[in-house]
């Protein structure tokens, strides 16, 4: 099985500043990096991406739930075994056919809303990956005396609470 590793772009003190700025007086009590498994498709689908046609797709295989990716920035180093994976809850699971059928259908969708009547059909999948581990900052946080656990997005900076 091939697998990658995605490059954490937004680092703890980024993921700190994030949260402290949208809930000024948020206490960080903790914050751990943890990869999230996906898998990873790039299409060639023009219609969505210009002259280089290239669009990447995510497949959460906890959840299903497909996303347009950003470009892969790859860990390069290649001695990070040492991950923190997030556990299978086993109530959802997909597969890896299951997850390229719906990396299909959100980027058909998504290039025939763009294209509409010009849509000619047709994606070609130019590379698959496995397992994509996706960095993700889980914290522990206190405001105003309840405790709250936020996933900041590792890639993005995007976030949302986890648990309270």
């Amino acid at each position: 099985m091939n697998e990658l590793v995605l490059k954490t772009l937004v680092d703890e003190q980024d993921a700190q500043r994030i949260l402290s700025s949208k809930a000024p007086g948020m206490n960080i009590v903790s914050a751990k990096l943890r990869h999230h498994p996906f898998a990873g498709f790039i299409f060639d689908v023009p219609q969505l991406a210009g002259r280089s046609g290239e669009v990447h797709a995510l497949v959460d295989y906890y959840s299903g739930k497909a996303f347009v990716s950003d470009p892969w920035q790859e860990h390069k180093d290649i001695g990070v075994p040492a991950l923190d994976r997030v556990a299978d809850p086993q109530w959802n699971t997909i597969d890896f056919d299951t997850a390229r059928s719906r990396a299909k259908a959100l980027l058909s969708t998504a290039a025939l809303r763009r294209a509409r009547l010009a849509w000619r059909g047709g994606l070609r999948e130019k590379r698959s990956v496995a397992k994509v581990w996706k960095p993700n900052w889980v914290i522990e946080s206190k405001l105003e005396g309840r405790s709250y656990r936020v996933m900041v997005d590792g890639l993005n900076g995007g976030y949302f609470f986890i648990g309270s």
